[in-house]
């Protein structure tokens, strides 16, 4: 599978995993959440803060089974590759059953071996 198809498919398996945590899931893990992520990794969320690696660790526990109605879907997912790394654009809709969450983002991922790992997101409502 070449690097584009490979970012894709952590994208939505992330949000299928991430969607499950808000539910409660209990046979989804955080280690299995942040599999696929660089120990560099580093974002910007909506609101203009940054955060990394241990701010997502923290933030795991806390919002498991916070939202059991919680469904995530993806929209326009495009991207550009290269050998080594890939930038991709989507929409992420969050619905909690009482509301709806548009984030629109930008990820960087880079290659490691046969797997692609988010390195840097980034955001906007």
């Amino acid at each position: 599978m070449d690097n584009l198809s490979k970012a894709k498919e952590e994208v939505t398996r992330f949000c299928e995993q991430i969607e499950g945590w808000f539910q409660g899931n209990e046979r989804i893990t955080a280690i299995g959440i942040l599999a696929n992520f660089s120990s560099a990794f580093r974002m910007i969320s909506p609101d203009g803060s940054r955060r990394n690696m241990a701010d997502l660790e923290a933030w795991l526990p806390q919002v498991f089974g916070r939202f059991p109605r919680m469904r995530v879907t993806l929209k326009n997912i495009q991207g550009h590759a290269t050998d080594y790394h890939v930038l991709l654009t989507y929409t992420e809709v969050q619905d909690n059953g009482e509301g709806v969450n548009t984030r629109h983002s930008s990820a960087v991922f880079i290659r490691d071996g046969d797997r692609m790992l988010w390195l840097d997101l980034w955001e906007r409502s």
